[in-house]
């Protein structure tokens, strides 16, 4: 009867310190309002990502098929679960939109005749609005998805559609949220960098919850671990090859347009984010990650993903916050609060949507048949 009782517990603490780092954050940022609502925008978006990037790598695994995708998919639904807290934990950025970004500042648009021309889509109200939708069709995904979960046949009819809707939602929501608060910069491979991102960090969180709660002694944990290690590495490379075709794009071309947005985070202290990013966004994951052993050790993929999941929260902050300070690398108390206080917020409801008991590959999470279902 009381089985549910110490899971509710478990997440008073994080309640507790949700609401202490995000008080603490309203306070630090009262003086500097536009510093603190950078700070948010970076948690909510990499928050947002594991969410939306869950919803999306469970779509893919209905179309593609394979062991892999039962032993996570409890994970993936927790965390796209979420949704509902990040559409309201939203209104912060939304009441904000006047502080945090310049296109929306009437006094910079009567100097800038590039933003008056960019007026029709960069206005406030039209993104609020364009905001609204998102979190509606994601939600609505998020429910058409589960209403059908029982019924695998009609599952694809919601994943084929829904992964074309998330491309297309996940790139405008990236331009929108991130990429306009340098409203002079433009980059075709932007959104698809950040999609790709989104379902690296989901498979990232999920790999490691099923890693964590396996039983060392399942006969499958080595296969599926497996095949989780190739899908992990197989979003390493993609994103490591648009972000890298991003850079070189610019870097070539060599104009002030476009080098404006690489120039603070490449050339002052903020490259040090950026060969952090390299190393084990990258490099480090790429070369365990070849491995066979490595991806069958249980141990060696848990770090792994969980390296990969603090990575993708560095490219987060990365993207949002030289903006703000481009003469080089500057870290305030709410860079580490709104994280804190939004992370706490989403955990107590991953952990309370997540399964208590531990993941086998042969309970009810796994394929009706798992010899035929072994590789997607």
């Amino acid at each position: 009867m009381n089985a549910g009782l110490p899971q509710v517990r478990g997440r008073w603490p994080a309640l507790t310190v949700a609401m202490l780092a995000l008080l603490g954050c309203l306070l630090f940022g009262w003086r500097t309002p536009r510093q603190a609502l950078l700070s948010y925008l970076f948690a909510f978006f990499f928050f947002t990502g594991l969410s939306v990037g869950s919803l999306a790598l469970a779509m893919v695994h209905v179309l593609t098929g394979g062991a892999w995708g039962f032993y996570i998919r409890p994970y993936l639904l927790a965390a796209a679960r979420a949704l509902p807290l990040l559409a309201v934990m939203a209104l912060p950025l939304l009441i904000g939109v006047r502080v945090l970004y310049p296109w929306a500042s009437p006094e910079l648009l009567a100097r800038d005749a590039i933003l008056r021309a960019q007026s029709w889509y960069l206005d406030p109200y039209f993104f609020i609005g364009r905001t609204i939708v998102y979190f509606a069709v994601w939600l609505a995904l998020l429910a058409a998805f589960e209403r059908r979960i029982e019924n695998p046949r009609l599952l694809p009819r919601v994943a084929a559609p829904g992964l074309i809707i998330y491309a297309l939602t996940a790139t405008l929501a990236a331009v929108d949220w991130v990429m306009s608060l340098l409203p002079h910069w433009h980059s075709t491979v932007f959104g698809m960098t950040i999609a790709t991102g989104w379902m690296l960090a989901a498979a990232a969180l999920a790999t490691l919850c099923a890693m964590a709660a396996a039983r060392s002694n399942d006969t499958q944990l080595p296969r599926l671990s497996h095949d989780l290690g190739n899908l992990l590495l197989m979003f390493v490379l993609v994103w490591s090859y648009l972000a890298f075709m991003q850079y070189l794009t610019v870097w070539i071309a060599d104009l002030p347009a476009e080098t404006v947005w690489y120039i603070p985070r490449t050339l002052t202290t903020w490259r040090l984010l950026a060969w952090f990013l390299i190393a084990f966004h990258f490099a480090v994951p790429f070369t365990v990650l070849l491995s066979r052993r490595a991806k069958r050790r249980r141990t060696w993929l848990a770090w792994i993903a969980a390296l990969l999941l603090i990575a993708n929260l560095v490219d987060a902050l990365w993207l949002v916050a030289p903006d703000q300070h481009p003469q080089g690398l500057a870290l305030h108390w709410t860079d580490l609060l709104a994280p804190l206080g939004l992370g706490a917020l989403w955990l107590c409801v991953f952990i309370g949507r997540a399964p208590a008991a531990r993941v086998r590959a042969s309970s009810s999470f796994a394929p009706p048949h798992p010899a035929g279902h072994a590789h997607g």
